[in-house]
């Protein structure tokens, strides 16, 4: 049900909706009005003069000219029938006419059906039989007016789901290319095509796509300027600290040298042009492990073994960047990797002091908590959110059970 729910919401299938309805409501409209103006009328008048040729049959009783008069009307009177191999009649309409018309006669007349006729007799009697051919009543034209219909309906659905189809696919490569674009991923500009109001909808996107690449371009490039620039006079700096000779001094000015240059080094990370990496092939259980070798604080709570395609230097900057963070902070770190459902779910927590910040404010670039003002720079787990958005995955954040925060990554695999 909830497949089908996800279907009906596709703008193709509401579209074959909006048209195909409206053929079969037409179509349907037609078949009553066939059955009440014309087959029903037929099958009334035929029932209805069956009845009174069989009554004039009956008036005659046993007279000479009874054969004549039955070869006349195209009804064959016989005595010897085998009845138990006759049925029901199968077309409930004529069956409903046809008993309404043999009311009318003398007797308790029925009706039942062989294969080549219709056998009407007095149940009272049962001693002599009225054949009638059933092409007298049935007709191949129903059959085939049935089979127009149902073809005319589906060649109109069909060529209304082609022609629509056509035209949603400029639609659907724009959802393809604003979902990439969303995640960061470079995408081309989209070839205008389709109706005028399509056309306009991906020039639009066009232009939109343009002006946010020529504005981040010009971001990033103004902050990688004044990084590089401000990493020459901090090298300097460095440098001629070795001329001081109160070490105490010395070592603070070199400890705050070491925390600027790694504060550039999180500009540049931040305004990197993430590039379309390839998957590799890798062993979830391996890589967990190789992670865990750079953090003292680490402890594996549980790690799955999975062959898994992934792009393995982006997800590996993200998970150390969580790392990282957790480490400057916490006395310990523990981490988990399991698979559920085609997903890849990490869970890394920590035993420090936690956060009062909301998932917005925890992604969002430079901002901190009021007890990190001078302890980083904001961007890490910006920079988490990016790469796990490019590599469409899930960035959550909760209280962890340790007291410190619970980060869980989800990507699918």
């Amino acid at each position: 049900m909830l497949k089908f729910g996800k279907i009906s919401q596709s703008l193709l299938v509401r579209s074959v909706y909006l048209i195909t309805m409206p053929i079969v409501l037409v179509q349907i409209i037609g078949i009553v009005i066939f059955f009440e103006l014309h087959w029903d009328l037929v099958l009334k008048r035929s029932a209805q003069a069956i009845s009174n040729e069989i009554k004039i049959l009956e008036m005659q009783g046993d007279s000479p000219s009874l054969n004549n008069y039955a070869n006349t009307l195209q009804i064959i009177k016989t005595e010897n029938l085998d009845i138990e191999n006759a049925k029901e009649v199968t077309n409930w309409i004529f069956k409903k006419r046809m008993t309404n018309s043999l009311g009318q006669l003398p007797g308790e007349f029925i009706v039942l059906q062989n294969e080549n006729h219709f056998i009407f007799f007095d149940k009272n009697k049962s001693d002599y039989f009225y054949l009638i051919p059933k092409k007298r009543v049935e007709t191949k034209t129903v059959g085939g007016f049935f089979l127009w219909t149902i073809a005319i309906s589906i060649i109109l659905s069909l060529i209304s789901y082609l022609f629509i189809k056509k035209q949603i696919q400029p639609l659907k490569r724009l959802g393809i290319i604003t979902r990439s674009f969303g995640r960061g991923i470079e995408t081309p500009n989209l070839k205008p095509t389709g109706s005028s109001e399509v056309r306009g909808l991906i020039k639009d996107f066009n232009n939109m796509h343009d002006n946010i690449n020529s504005t981040l371009e010009n971001q990033r490039n103004m902050l990688a300027g004044i990084s590089h620039d401000l990493k020459t006079p901090l090298t300097r700096i460095n440098l001629m600290i070795e001329e001081i000779n109160n070490e105490t001094l010395k070592k603070s000015i070199s400890q705050n040298i070491s925390e600027m240059n790694i504060m550039l080094n999180h500009y540049l990370d931040f305004i990197k042009n993430e590039k379309n990496e390839n998957l590799n092939e890798v062993n979830s259980s391996d890589f967990i492990s190789n992670l865990a070798k750079n953090y003292v604080k680490l402890e594996v709570l549980r790690n799955s073994s999975n062959q898994i395609f992934i792009r393995k230097n982006q997800i590996t900057r993200a998970i150390m960047n969580i790392l990282d963070n957790a480490d400057k902070f916490a006395e310990k770190i523990y981490i988990s990797s399991n698979f559920l459902n085609n997903n890849w779910k990490i869970e890394i927590e920590d035993n420090g002091p936690g956060t009062n910040l909301s998932r917005e404010q925890l992604i969002r670039p430079f901002v901190k908590g009021s007890d990190q003002l001078n302890q980083g720079t904001g961007l890490g787990l910006s920079i988490v959110q990016k790469l796990i958005k490019l590599n469409n995955g899930e960035l959550n954040f909760k209280k962890s059970s340790y007291g410190g925060l619970k980060v869980t990554v989800i990507l699918q695999i």
